[in-house]
């Protein structure tokens, strides 16, 4: 089973660390394990389950044309070296490490 490290937000949190079902979309498999991340649509138009992909990007489903679409538009309010996923909509594939967008 591929892990999930999901990066603590602030010095007071510690990092916490997921095994999740290979080929199963990120959000659904956090949120099954408790962890509920940002969220709105949850079909890929609003972003605002946004992520940062610190390591293991070419472990997710590469990005359908909605999640593409809704990156483009949110991406110049980052560094243009941040990896932009929609948790809604990566799928699982291996081992990723990741940090939550606000």
């Amino acid at each position: 089973m591929p892990t999930v490290l999901v990066k603590a937000l602030s010095p007071n949190e510690k990092d916490q660390k997921y095994e999740v079902e290979a080929g199963r979309l990120l959000y659904d498999e956090l949120e099954r394990q408790g962890l509920i991340l940002p969220h709105g649509c949850l079909a890929g138009s609003c972003g605002s389950c946004r992520i940062e992909i610190l390591e293991g990007a070419e472990n997710l489903s590469n990005p359908g044309a909605v999640e593409s679409d809704t990156i483009s538009h949110i991406k110049s309010n980052y560094s243009p070296n941040k990896i932009i996923r929609l948790s809604c909509r990566a799928k699982v594939n291996g081992d990723i490490v990741i940090s939550v967008l606000k």
